[in-house]
């Protein structure tokens, strides 16, 4: 460590090609000490898939016009996306717009804030819902048709 102050002009010396720092190459698996370790990239699962979401205004609005799919109340009523990982949803996401069920305001506040319903409460209230949202909107031919129908027999 330098005690005294660099004296003017003096500078920092410019590295020359012996000097520069070069990143070392990985150590290959089959090379590495541990024997334990040495066969993670045959054990190595394959990568997970980036979730495809889909935005329909289109869709969102045919939903809107619907009555609460359920408590029955007349509409409009408030497209609820889901609150499950499954679906797209994360941090700071919406899930994707095929997973919206049509609740009245007080249901979706309920689903969304409320301390009366439980986890798997919750999850089955959307999911019963969702289901009546989709067979609605397929029958009354209100789908928009660049939107893929999600298979509601799959789901939970």
């Amino acid at each position: 460590m330098r005690r005294t102050p660099m004296s003017r002009g003096t500078g920092f010396k410019r590295p020359t090609p012996e000097r520069v720092r070069t990143v070392p190459e990985p150590i290959p698996m089959h090379l590495r000490r541990n024997a334990r370790f040495a066969r993670m990239d045959v054990l190595a699962a394959d990568p997970i898939q980036k979730f495809q979401y889909v935005r329909s205004r289109k869709l969102l609005n045919a939903i809107k016009t619907l009555e609460c799919q359920h408590c029955g109340a007349a509409g409009p009523s408030d497209p609820a996306h889901s609150n499950q990982a499954a679906h797209g949803k994360g941090k700071g996401i919406k899930a994707s717009d095929v997973f919206v069920a049509a609740l009245c305001r007080a249901d979706h506040n309920e689903l969304d804030q409320g301390s009366r319903l439980t986890q798997d409460e919750r999850v089955a209230l959307w999911t019963n819902a969702w289901r009546k949202t989709v067979r609605e909107l397929v029958k009354l031919g209100t789908w928009p048709l660049n939107v893929p129908i999600p298979d509601i027999r799959r789901m939970n």
